[in-house]
């Protein structure tokens, strides 16, 4: 061995991931089967350490796969209704659709594409990922190549889809990722600032010793991703109103107090008294978490999970590997990770921009005797498949990625499926039902009581395990609201990181005061009646706009949807302008309205 070269401290291969819970029979379509793959990297990748981690960052690298798969299918089996992302013999050669050269198998491009972006998503190895992560990753993909029946990587098909790959790749790859570079936290009342209960986390020196020396590290994750990456889709910019208590809603303290009431009993650790939230609700704050959990990984591929399962229920025929099928898989994939991926970009613009402190913090520092709680404790994030507590997640509350990721998801699904499974209005309740089980609650998954055995199946390993909670949805409708209510209940979040209280919430007679129950839970109205409508101002914007996640989410997917998936124009992406800094130090961008 080389001197300079350092031993690979083994691990067993592949780790040993739960099954998922879905037929079979999914998989024999193979675009479900390389979405299914992706999804694979996905809690592969947040349970080794491995790149693309996090909720934006993750969302975009499913919304390249997916687009990838989209653009090789369609350019060898041509839609008459819509066309390719990229572009045939587009001007701009980072927008151009490679030529087809003798592709005529759809089967094997969309195989050449999903093998190459992964490869280049995923397979880097050096900087701060062990090169066991890099294996364990890499382990995944040649499973998943060697199980693809009927692969020709010689193909002239197989060849077409990984260069469209590569296209994508370069146009959409984000290198800075989620780098936090020098961010501090910005002092002062609303603002967010370190996690009390974790306030670092304990970092190998050297990622391939990690029993090795540490280094604490303060988390701060993407708090430049919004204002310099890459949007895919979106053809306008997407603004939010400010949140109470900050900038133009600096006087809409009533709301401000009413929403911390509401955390306080509805977020709060089940052990405290002021804790009112019922146990139905705490399964409903378990089940849409996907925190980047061991195992699991994060909320984009709890919403694929879902969209595969209408997907299959709706299916256009009853055999699964129709052509039929596969168009309407490859697009509704990637229309769906697409939204994700640009509402990944605008809810971490904003989150960042606004650094609005999490309740757990504004409960304990609210510094007024009548409201604080310096020692209130949230239920938190679940550290599913270990044996660590609970945590707020490591960016600002406003607004919430689960709201505007669901928001965005599901908006697409239900259009999408308009005209199909009934008819509705874009912004009223869908007839879409489905029945699920969330990984968080599945019967397998479970809080360990020792440290966490990667050479050992989840199922053999000590601690208490989560309750098997099958639950069924009248609506996605439905599911969007709970999708981001949910996170009140983990009391991760204020309501109206999801969406207005008056849209949401029973009104009282008094301005501002929202209705409890007998036991002292908040209420609220049933997701059937609500319309996400109210509108806000947004300091040294024109106009008026949306409040919280959901109807972030909403837009973006009505103008992705609307437009037809169409690349965000070269002249509307984020501009830099080199040295300057906004009020936060943040670099100056250029605003599209």
């Amino acid at each position: 061995m080389d001197q300079d070269q350092k031993p690979i401290v083994s691990l067993p291969l592949p780790l040993p991931l739960p099954s998922v819970n879905e037929p079979a029979e999914y998989n024999t379509n193979y675009i479900l089967y390389w979405n299914h793959i992706g999804l694979e990297f996905n809690r592969l990748t947040h349970s080794v350490g491995g790149r693309h981690a996090g909720p934006p960052i993750s969302a975009r690298a499913l919304g390249m796969l997916q687009l990838a798969v989209h653009d090789s299918y369609f350019a060898v089996n041509p839609s008459t209704e819509f066309t390719t992302f990229l572009t045939p013999l587009h001007e701009n050669v980072e927008y151009r659709l490679p030529e087809l050269s003798g592709a005529d198998d759809a089967r094997q491009a969309v195989a050449g594409a999903a093998i190459t972006m992964l490869r280049l998503l995923y397979l880097e190895s050096g900087g701060s990922i062990s090169r066991n992560a890099t294996a364990q990753l890499q382990h995944l993909l040649q499973d998943s190549i060697t199980n693809c029946p009927d692969l020709d990587e010689t193909s002239l098909s197989y060849h077409f889809g990984a260069s469209v790959s590569n296209v994508i790749f370069g146009l959409l790859f984000h290198a800075h990722g989620a780098a936090a570079d020098d961010y501090k936290p910005t002092p002062g009342p609303y603002k967010f600032n370190d996690e009390p209960t974790h306030p670092v986390v304990l970092i190998p020196i050297d990622p391939d010793d990690p029993h090795g020396p540490k280094k604490a590290v303060r988390q701060y994750h993407g708090p430049y991703y919004g204002v310099r990456a890459h949007r895919f889709a979106t053809q306008t910019e997407h603004l939010i109103a400010d949140p109470p208590g900050m900038r133009s809603a600096a006087d809409a303290t009533a709301e401000y107090d009413d929403a911390l009431r509401d955390v306080i009993r509805m977020g709060g650790s089940g052990a405290l008294n002021s804790c009112k939230r019922h146990a139905a609700q705490t399964a409903k704050g378990f089940f849409w978490a996907y925190d980047g959990a061991n195992l699991i990984g994060t909320p984009p591929r709890l919403y694929n999970q879902i969209i595969r399962r209408i997907a299959v229920t709706y299916a256009s025929s009853p055999d699964l590997s129709s052509e039929v099928n596969n168009a309407d898989f490859a697009r509704l994939l990637a229309l769906t990770n697409v939204a994700m991926a640009d509402a990944g970009i605008f809810s971490w613009k904003e989150k960042w921009n606004y650094e609005y402190w999490r309740p757990l913090t504004g409960v304990r520092d609210d510094g007024r005797p009548a409201h604080a709680d310096p020692f209130w404790l949230s239920l938190g994030a679940p550290a599913t498949n270990t044996n660590d507590a609970p945590f707020k997640p490591p960016f600002p509350a406003y607004p919430s990625g689960h709201a505007t990721f669901g928001g965005a998801a599901f908006q697409i699904l239900r259009r999408y499926y308009n005209g199909r499974v009934g008819t509705w209005a874009p912004e009223e309740p869908d007839t879409i039902a489905f029945d699920f089980v969330s990984e968080e609650l599945d019967g397998v998954s479970r809080d360990l009581r020792d440290k966490y055995d990667p050479t050992s199946p989840i199922t053999e390993q000590p601690g208490i395990v989560r309750t098997r909670v099958p639950r069924h949805f009248s609506s996605v409708w439905e599911a969007i609201f709970e999708n981001a209510i949910s996170r009140v209940y983990l009391g991760v979040h204020w309501r109206f990181d999801a969406a207005a209280a008056r849209d949401i919430m029973l009104p009282t007679d008094e301005p501002d005061v929202y209705a409890v129950d007998s036991s002292g839970a908040s209420m609220y109205q049933d997701p059937e009646d609500i319309r996400y409508s109210t509108l806000g101002t947004k300091e040294g914007a024109e106009g008026l706009f949306p409040i919280g996640g959901v109807p972030l989410g909403i837009g973006i997917a009505n103008e992705i949807f609307e437009t037809g998936l169409r690349p965000t124009p070269k002249e509307l992406q984020p501009v830099l302008t080199l040295g300057e800094t906004d009020v936060q130090g943040r670099p100056k961008q250029n605003i599209i309205v």
